[in-house]
């Protein structure tokens, strides 16, 4: 459990440098037309998510925090444990070619989107987009 706790500070700390964020990327294409592309540039506690391309006009994110974010998806559920039925942080959507500036996340955040509206839970974290 010390090693846990140890490899957590020295994430979060890394995390607190000021070092470049991280870029998701997801997109699908169907028989070579751009069906779907979201872009989130992601820093420590805030975010900039991007909607590109959506066949529904619209992209719908969710964005977890705590027990779902970054700890779970490092370390895995069996010492971290996650439910799926977890509600996110935020929830929001945006038109095709919007973007939204998100500030005040928790550092070990984590997002997912789709093209469908409706209630996301955790379960999403695992799925493809779509």
């Amino acid at each position: 459990m010390r090693h846990i706790v140890l490899l957590a500070l020295v994430a979060l700390s890394t995390a607190c440098t000021g070092t470049p964020g991280t870029t998701v990327v997801l997109r699908r294409a169907d028989d070579g037309q751009l069906g779907f592309h979201s872009v989130t540039e992601a820093f420590p506690g805030s975010a900039r998510f991007e909607c590109h391309a959506s066949e529904t006009g619209r992209c719908h994110y969710a964005v977890f925090g705590g027990a779902c974010g970054g700890l779970t998806a490092a370390f895995g559920d069996r010492i971290v444990r996650c439910a799926e039925t977890a509600s996110p942080r935020l929830q929001f959507d945006l038109q095709v070619g919007e973007q939204r500036d998100v500030s005040d996340l928790p550092l070990d955040f984590r997002h997912c989107v789709r093209e469908q509206s409706g209630p996301l839970t955790a379960a999403c974290l695992g799925q493809r987009v779509g």
